[in-house]
């Protein structure tokens, strides 16, 4: 931070959840200085309780938005703040999302984060007009409080890049070796544009941190990857290798950046999960309703949000058995199999094990 620049007190943040639309307006309401969605009760809360430990000057959150009927993540993040977190287990108390466990985030700090910040339960309220009053109303209660002391061990806003507790340090750099067994658990690729540092976390599929490199040149961070023996397949490398990539160009030149999502300028709308073209008529798929769309249209959003684009897939075999992705990509298909299309998925439902066609099946049912 510049000598002299005094940062603002009292700031809000806020979390529209699954609601996508409501980031930009949320983001330009007077006292808010940061706002964003949160799809999943683990990585996702882990993540913005990292954020908030780094803005010392949030003293208040309004969780806001559409909630997930399958990840619940809304619901998770106010029973932590309430009720804290299980400290053999790691996991939230009385939160009831999937998988709300907390591996890599310090219990301590949590502690910190739940005496210092005030949560208001917004959940279902999407009116940005509604929101921004309630935003003035809880700015103007926290500067009514009196302020906490300073806390000398929070992270600047504007300090360096700092390593997460939990996991073990990896250095970029290294030569090219032979690739041939499959990542264990999935990585996620985010980026701390203040330390100006690409920053790769590594899980096991429970959630258990393994690995982190932070870095600025993707060649580097995937030869230090190799050399450390985290990945050795061909495709779990040329996958991060083009992530990694992306990431850099977005860190460079400024555009947003979200994993597995193809970059674009600010500004410019997201491609149409569906196709709007007329689609070819094809008796072996099973003809939609009106309103709904077709198989065909159903199969080109399975492999879209699998980021699997041009990928033909057979409607009858389930999806584990035809192709093989990252777990967080999973995810992302049930978010959009219940935000985008509107089915309601089971809490305990592996979409592994399910065809096309069951999918299909229960959209048009």
């Amino acid at each position: 931070m510049p000598r002299g620049e005094r940062v603002a007190e009292d700031q809000i943040a806020v979390c529209s959840l699954s609601s996508r639309e409501l980031v930009a307006p949320l983001s330009a309401l007077p006292g808010v200085a940061l706002a964003g969605t949160l799809m999943t009760a683990n990585l996702g809360i882990e993540e913005l309780l990292r954020t908030l430990a780094r803005r010392p000057a949030i003293r208040g959150l309004v969780v806001c938005g559409k909630e997930s009927p399958r990840f619940l993540a809304g619901q998770s993040l106010l029973a932590l703040f309430r009720d804290g977190v299980d400290p053999e287990r790691r996991r939230i108390v009385g939160a009831a999302g999937y998988l709300p466990v907390l591996r890599s985030v310090p219990l301590h700090e949590v502690e910190r984060l739940r005496a210092r910040v005030e949560v208001v339960d917004a959940r279902g309220e999407r009116d940005p007009l509604v929101l921004g009053e309630i935003v003035r109303k809880l700015r103007a209660r926290l500067r009514a409080a009196r302020p906490p002391a300073p806390d000398a061990r929070a992270a600047s806003a504007d300090g360096p890049y700092r390593p997460v507790p939990g996991f073990r340090r990896l250095r970029a750099g290294g030569r090219r070796v032979g690739l041939s067994q499959v990542l264990d658990g999935f990585v996620v690729i985010s980026l701390d544009r203040r330390a100006r540092r690409i920053v790769l976390r590594h899980y096991d599929d429970d959630l258990t941190p393994r690995h982190e490199m932070a870095g600025v040149r993707a060649e580097s961070m995937l030869l230090g990857l190799l050399r450390a023996g985290v990945i050795t397949d061909p495709s779990h490398a040329g996958y991060l290798g083009g992530e990694l990539t992306k990431a850099e160009t977005a860190l460079r030149l400024g555009l947003p950046y979200v994993q597995d999502v193809p970059l674009r300028a600010p500004g410019r709308p997201g491609d149409a999960v569906l196709p709007g073209h007329a689609r070819e008529e094809n008796p072996a798929m099973t003809e939609a309703s009106p309103g709904q769309p077709s198989m065909a249209e159903f199969l080109t959003a399975v492999v879209t949000g699998l980021g699997l684009e041009g990928t033909e897939l057979d409607p009858d075999v389930p999806l584990g058995s035809q192709v093989s992705v990252e777990s967080v990509r999973m995810i992302e298909l049930a978010i959009l199999l219940e935000e985008e299309l509107g089915l309601d998925l089971p809490p305990d439902l592996d979409l592994r094990k399910c065809s096309p066609q069951e999918l299909y099946g229960a959209l048009t049912a």
